[in-house]
């Protein structure tokens, strides 16, 4: 079956914003996906990309396809931006697959009961 990066419609009603998604390509624009690589957001001035470089390279030397909207963000990331695209670092944990929960923050050093 072919994989394919491209967008998955997210927000409110007239009020979109898009995260980059590796998905199969017979499911749905907002239905299931692999994993999340990365976010943009047209509606700002300029418009907000975060993308994961890394693991868009890795998806495609796997064979996954781009969409044809994702090839012209992935272009314009890797150019570092222009006046229309403003490029934003991606964190760590925001690559993360579905339904798998972020990690959470390690607790303090001497924080809680003392084990004796």
């Amino acid at each position: 079956m072919s994989v394919r990066i491209r967008l998955r419609r997210v927000g409110r009603k007239k009020q979109p914003y898009y995260r980059v998604v590796v998905a199969e390509s017979r499911n749905p624009r907002d239905g299931e996906y692999l994993e999340t690589v990365g976010f943009y957001n047209p509606r700002t001035k300029p418009a907000e990309l975060r993308l994961s470089l890394d693991r868009v390279d890795a998806w495609v030397a796997e064979g996954a396809g781009l969409s044809d909207t994702v090839a012209s963000l992935v272009r314009k990331a890797r150019k570092g931006g222009d006046r229309t695209i403003a490029i934003s670092p991606l964190p760590a944990m925001q690559a993360t697959e579905p339904g798998e929960p972020a990690a959470p923050p390690a607790p303090a050093e001497g924080a809680g009961p003392a084990a004796e």
